[in-house]
């Protein structure tokens, strides 16, 4: 095995050590959710197929642990956590691997501003302990599939290979997805009572068409958006 190889099975850990410290102090409680189940459920992706012998029916590797965390929680557990492997019978990319390892955490009593600060908190301490500083630096690898953006325009770079700095230094930048949109694409989105009408739809369509991204069927208002915002709003640092 290479030093490089080597070192990131170490680093993997020490992540996934630090995670659950992280969380445990925080007072939730780590839990094992089923990994099999009658039902494909927790996200919008492909489940891969099984059949028990025993029951005589098919059955579905989970996809996310999510339904049955907020079961817990809605039973009584008010912090609840679970690191584990999920299963997705899709295509293989830099972003996206079959079979691939995941934390998912839920608490009530809290708002999406609790978890950005937990989330804040959680990386820029992360970083810090594990490497020895707040600023890394990496070889990114430039993706054609993905345009970057600016207030200028199209700033697409042709670069093969290119070594960035990531500063997980908090705070955090924090962006309104919406008036970022409308300020990168110098266009209006339409009001919030408007999200759910064919309008809207048809206005999502018109971006994906002209910025060519790509979002497969449902197309949804809800899916468009989601596309549009990560092929058009590119960041390295943490938001």
């Amino acid at each position: 095995m290479n030093n490089d190889v080597r070192e990131k099975f170490i680093i993997r850990t020490k992540i996934i050590n630090y995670i659950r410290k992280f969380l445990n102090n925080l007072g939730f409680l780590e839990v094992e959710t089923p990994m099999m189940t009658f039902t494909a459920s927790g996200a919008t992706a492909k489940p891969f197929v099984t059949h028990h012998a025993d029951f005589k029916r098919d059955i579905f590797m989970r996809i996310a642990p999510e339904l049955y965390l907020k079961q817990l929680v809605i039973g009584g557990l008010d912090r609840v956590y679970e690191i584990g492997r999920q299963f997705r019978n899709e295509s293989i990319d830099t972003t996206h691997n079959p079979e691939f390892t995941s934390c998912e955490f839920y608490m009530a009593y809290n708002d999406m501003y609790d978890l950005m600060n937990i989330t804040e908190n959680l990386l820029s301490n992360m970083v810090k302990e594990i490497i020895g500083k707040s600023v890394i630096k990496c070889q990114r690898k430039n993706n054609n599939k993905r345009e970057e953006y600016n207030k200028g325009g199209n700033d697409k770079d042709d670069n093969d290979d290119k070594e960035i700095e990531i500063d997980f230094t908090p705070p955090f930048k924090r962006l309104d997805v919406i008036n970022y949109l409308e300020q990168i694409l110098d266009i209006k989105f339409p009001l919030p009572h408007e999200w759910g009408t064919e309008a809207t739809n048809e206005f999502l369509e018109n971006i994906c068409i002209k910025h060519h991204v790509n979002c497969n069927p449902p197309r949804t208002n809800s899916r468009l958006l989601e596309k549009v915002s990560y092929n058009i709003t590119y960041t390295v640092n943490p938001l």
